[in-house]
Formats: C-alpha cells, sequence, structure tokens
C-alpha cells in the first residue's frame, strides 16, 4: 500500500507545476535522476481541485491527485509546487479518492445538481407560458431551447514536512535567495533556475518522492497502477489586481503530461458577500449542462477531449465548476475576486427562486401579452367587417387561456413525459398540433362567426395574433431566463 500512494505524491507536484514551468523542455527534464523518457509512462490519473474564498484577499486550495506509473522499475522524482504569496497552513496527507470527495465535492456537486435541475425546470415552466398565450403553433420555434438544454551557498528550508511516502520542503523565493544554489539543494535541474527566479516574492514546495509501480508476481510485467491519491492543502493570497485580487490555479500542468489527463475538476467556492470572474481554458467540446433526467452531459464524454462549465448560486453564497476530460491543458485558469455587488445579491435571490418566480411571470405575462395582442390587433386585422367591437369583447381571448391551461395539464403532462423520456421531437410535435388544433377549430367554430367575418379571415386574424403574442412572450421570457441564469 506503501508503495502505491508514493506514486500519487509525483502527481501531485508534477500537476501543479506545469503552471510554473513554462518552458515544456524544463518539465521533461525535471529530476536530475531520471530521463525523460519516463514521462512516457506516467500518467495523470485524475485532478481534483476545489479553491475557497475566504475573502477577497486569501484562498485555501485544497488539490486531490492522482498518478499511474507503468514502468517495471522505482524512480525517485523531484519537483516544486508554486504555492503563490505568503502561502500558509501547508499540509499534505495520502488519501483516497471517496474520501476526498465526501468531504469536500459531495456538497457542492450537490448544490450545482440542486440549481442546474431548478433552471431546468424554471425554463421548462417558462416556456410553458408560451402555450398559455395560445403558442403551441409556434412550437418549432422554441422547442431547440428545450432541447439543448506553483546569499548563503546552502539554502535552508523555512519548513519542511515528511509523510510515509515523502519529503516536503518549502522555501521562500527572496532577493536574498541565491537561486542556484537553492535548485542545486533542492535536487532539481538547472533548467528551472530562470522559472524560479521569475518566482520572488512567493512560495514554493519542494517534493521528493519515489515511485513504486505495481508489477504482477506472476508473470513480473508492469501493471498500469493508480494509487489511493495525495491530498494537499494550503491557504493562498490573492494577488492586488486593479479591478480585484487574483488567484491563478495552476490547470497548465498538463502540458507537461504525453498522454492525455482522464479526468480533471477544479471548484470555485466563495460565501455570501464574496464573488468572482474565472477565465479558465477551452479544451475539446463544450459539453455543459444536464441530461433532462440524468447526470452532467460531459459524463457520456469521458473518452474524448471535452470541458463543461456550470454555475450555482443561492443562500449559500456560489460554486463554480470546470470540468475537463481527455485533456491536457496548458493555460492556468485565473480566478479574480471582488465584493459582491447589488446586482449580483439580486440574481443570487432569483436564482434561489427561479422555479416559483418563472411560474408567476409565465401566467401573469403570457395572459398579459395575449389580450393585449387581442386588443391591438385583432380590430385591425379584421377590419370594418366585423360587427363585433372586439376590443370590447377582449374577454373572448380569456376562453382560450382557459383551454390552454386544462390542455396543460392533459394531455401536457402526458407529453412531458413522452419528451422526458427522450422523444423530444415528437412530443413538440404533438403539442404544436394539439395546442394550436384545439384553438383553431374553437376560433372556426364560435368566434369567427360571432365576429361576422368570414371564417378564412377570421381565422388568418386569428393565427397572426396569435403568432405576435406568444413571439412577444418567447423573447420576453428569454431575456428573464438570460437576467435570472437559467440559460
Amino acid at each position: 500500500m506503501r508503495y502505491l500512494k508514493t506514486i500519487c505524491y509525483s502527481f501531485l507536484t508534477l500537476l501543479v507545476l506545469s503552471g510554473l514551468l513554462m518552458n515544456p523542455k524544463a518539465v521533461n527534464t525535471m529530476s536530475p535522476a531520471v530521463g525523460s523518457w519516463l514521462w512516457g509512462y506516467l500518467e495523470e490519473g485524475q485532478q481534483i481541485a476545489v479553491v475557497t474564498l475566504q475573502d477577497t484577499e486569501t484562498a485555501r486550495v485544497d488539490v486531490y491527485l492522482s498518478i499511474r506509473d507503468k514502468t517495471r522499475e522505482s524512480h525517485e522524482i523531484n519537483f516544486f509546487v508554486p504555492l503563490g504569496v505568503e502561502a500558509r497552513g501547508f499540509y499534505a496527507v495520502e488519501e483516497d479518492v471517496t474520501k476526498f470527495e465526501g468531504e469536500y465535492v459531495a456538497s457542492l456537486d450537490s448544490f450545482i445538481e440542486r440549481r442546474i435541475s431548478n433552471r431546468r425546470m424554471a425554463l421548462h415552466t417558462l416556456f410553458s407560458g408560451a402555450l398559455l398565450s395560445n403558442g403551441g403553433i409556434l412550437a418549432p420555434l422554441w422547442a431547440p431551447a428545450l432541447l439543448t438544454s506553483c546569499a548563503p551557498a546552502t539554502v535552508e528550508p523555512s519548513a519542511t514536512f515528511k509523510t510515509e511516502s515523502s519529503d516536503i520542503l518549502i522555501f521562500d523565493i527572496n532577493e536574498n535567495v541565491d537561486i542556484e544554489s537553492l535548485v542545486k539543494e533542492a535536487g532539481l535541474p538547472a533548467s528551472v533556475n530562470e522559472t524560479i527566479a521569475g518566482l520572488k516574492g512567493q512560495q514554493i514546495a519542494v517534493v521528493k518522492l519515489q515511485t513504486n509501480p505495481q508489477v504482477s508476481p506472476s508473470s513480473g510485467k508492469s501493471k498500469s497502477y493508480e494509487n489511493p491519491g495525495i491530498h494537499l492543502s494550503w491557504t493562498a493570497t490573492l494577488v492586488p489586481d486593479k479591478d480585484g485580487n487574483t488567484y491563478s490555479y495552476q490547470l497548465g500542468t498538463g502540458a507537461s503530461w504525453s498522454k492525455p489527463i482522464e479526468l480533471t475538476k477544479v471548484y470555485v467556492v466563495a460565501p455570501p458577500g464574496i464573488d468572482f470572474n474565472v477565465q479558465n481554458p477551452v479544451f475539446g467540446s463544450d459539453q455543459s449542462g444536464y441530461e433532462l433526467f440524468g447526470g452532467p452531459k460531459i459524463d457520456n464524454f469521458r473518452r474524448v477531449p471535452a470541458y463543461a462549465v456550470e454555475d450555482a448560486r443561492g443562500d449559500f453564497g456560489r460554486v463554480w465548476r470546470v470540468t475537463y476530460t481527455q485533456s491536457n491543458p496548458s493555460k492556468d485558469i485565473v480566478i479574480k475576486a471582488f465584493q459582491q455587488a447589488t446586482t449580483s445579491k439580486f440574481r443570487n435571490s432569483l436564482e434561489q427562486g427561479a422555479t416559483s418566480g418563472a411560474l408567476l411571470f409565465a401566467i401573469l405575462i403570457s395572459i398579459l401579452f395575449w389580450i393585449l395582442s387581442w386588443i391591438f390587433l385583432m380590430p385591425r386585422l379584421l377590419g370594418k367587417e366585423s360587427r363585433v367591437n372586439v376590443r370590447g369583447h377582449w374577454y373572448y381571448s380569456l376562453v382560450y387561456v382557459l383551454i390552454n391551461a386544462g390542455l396543460i395539464f392533459f394531455p401536457g403532462s402526458v407529453l412531458y413525459l413522452v419528451f422526458a423520456l427522450g422523444l423530444g421531437a415528437p412530443a413538440l410535435a404533438l403539442v404544436c398540433v394539439i395546442f394550436g388544433g384545439v384553438s383553431i377549430l374553437v376560433f372556426t367554430f364560435i368566434h369567427a362567426e360571432k365576429l361576422g367575418v368570414s371564417k378564412t379571415k377570421g381565422l388568418r386574424a386569428f393565427i397572426i395574433t396569435s403568432l405576435a403574442s406568444s413571439f412577444a412572450y418567447i423573447i420576453v421570457s428569454l431575456t428573464y431566463a438570460k437576467l435570472v441564469g437559467m440559460i
């Protein structure tokens, strides 16, 4: 078990390291004890990071890393990890990914999943409002929105840590440090001198570890083995910027790996009162979002390069997550923290009650638009031929609201189930036929005759009025959905 754990430590620093090592050659010759050939036999299994903004000046960073070693020999590898400015509270522990996820990730995923589910339900509720405003015949137009859904000759470390499988040395990179002596003392290759020299004012952690791959006793052949992993944690100080303080998570380490990293997840968490912006690299296809009755879409893209970004807000604050599959990111994730603005607080509250807000919006706005369309469009479209004051008889329009409301319950509930089972196109086609058809029939055989115009002219006026009402409602509802963060 000890041998397995050791491998994790190699991965840990390897990963966070690439953001520091901008020179690819420096990355591949980082250890003087191992040739660059070794990198072809190492694979990063997964990386999970949680950056928790404690305020606008500090952030706690928790990183879980795992590695696979495909060689048959043990190798000593030295790496350094950039900790940033005035890093403190550093520690490392070997643990299983299940424990890390249970302690740091599970609740965050739950927040995100609940918010995504609320948004999805709220979005569907908004579009049901289009049905109330007699927009069944517009189903083909709004359907796509539902279907997408790191002096003296001898340099001493400022702190040391020892685990069962590794030694970790913390160094302060300041004006009095002899960089060449530090690199030599730490067992790092001379090629990283320039990179470390550029980190003055910051701290680095040098990890010395031994990889021990698993070898099959019977065949003597090496196996690809992923150890329990390493959990690295420290408190980082954000760097002042003109619009806020920033922290760069060293995701760029992925570029140093000879093979794609299977899974990378980075979370950014902010408590109430703190907000942030994130710049993240794009790698592969965008698979953001959730299946209608399932998990994240990116779960179906574990074998190809893809990424997904999710964002959740509420009374808990804000949780942002990016997931990468089969990727070798070469750029870091840059987080800019600042005090939460009033508009952001308002958006949080809107998202908190997205479904109830969408329901109220759908009922009130859809009915309002339908009545207004009937009052202002119908008389003009019918002309002077109508023997009824259509504007004065605006309450005629409420008949269609009641009819559509009834249809939403049945067969609307059945059609929604059909839609949820993956038969989106057939369900939406039926919505168009049933909702649009019933309204047209009612108008043709009841109101068209009462209005005293030909059925052809009356039907044309009714359809144009319905299209105008529904189209206006959809535009306004999409604006509302964007404001609340549903889309």
